[in-house]
């Protein structure tokens, strides 16, 4: 009985720590872990691009991803502190912004960096273009949100490193291999001639015959 007692309030304890929210400050520092685990992987995927492996990419673009979802909801909750007038909503959302900012920087650089590795590369494998063709969105996307922002704010030449980024990207997408596509295109049925025009293999054989046969003023000509 007591066995049961305890473990149907370990069961309570628990129901309780799941229903308690993260707080704005715990969030925040979750931001800024994100942050610095997108920064080694950003790393890994440099390294793992010089041997034509992209995987450590794609996990590097889902850490950046993850970042992005965490800075919606954080900001989904600074509207309803705004909506409550609380003095924290400003705080926080300059907090959030600062922690966005923070981690474009992070990406345009990772991707300059991804774009020398590429292009050192005089042979790029099979599905490169595929792989990096959104990355052009994404700087478009960063940039805007980056000019939002004071420019004093910014490291020096990050726009630039985003623009040489961007070229050196359309240049590589532009010689890359695309993947192959096994879709059949249905052939063309040549077109039947018409009622009045002969085929030409029935219209051939017809000349040739009138070619040998002999003229009649020849077979009546006398010796």
């Amino acid at each position: 009985m007591a066995t049961s007692e305890r473990a149907a309030s370990f069961r309570w304890r628990e129901s309780l720590r799941k229903s308690v929210p993260a707080s704005m400050a715990d969030l925040v520092e979750a931001l800024k872990r994100l942050w610095a685990e997108a920064a080694a992987l950003a790393e890994h995927a440099y390294l793992a691009i010089q041997q034509h492996s992209f995987g450590p990419y794609w996990t590097f673009r889902a850490k950046i991803n993850e970042h992005a979802a965490l800075v919606a909801v954080i900001r989904g909750r600074c509207q309803q502190l705004h909506e409550l007038r609380s003095r924290q909503a400003d705080i926080l959302a300059r907090a959030v912004d600062r922690e966005e900012q923070e981690i474009l920087i992070l990406t345009v650089k990772a991707c300059l960096k991804f774009c020398f590795a590429l292009s050192a590369n005089p042979w790029l494998p099979i599905g490169a273009r595929e792989t990096f063709i959104h990355e052009i969105d994404s700087l478009t996307q960063a940039r805007a949100t980056l000019e939002k922002g004071k420019p004093e704010d910014l490291p020096k030449g990050l726009l630039d490193d985003l623009d040489t980024a961007r070229m050196i990207l359309e240049e590589i997408i532009g010689k890359s291999p695309s993947l192959v596509s096994f879709d059949r295109q249905p052939k063309r049925d040549s077109a039947p001639p018409s009622d009045g025009e002969p085929a030409a293999a029935e219209s051939e054989p017809a000349s040739a015959e009138a070619v040998a046969a002999p003229a009649e003023s020849e077979t009546l000509s006398p010796a």
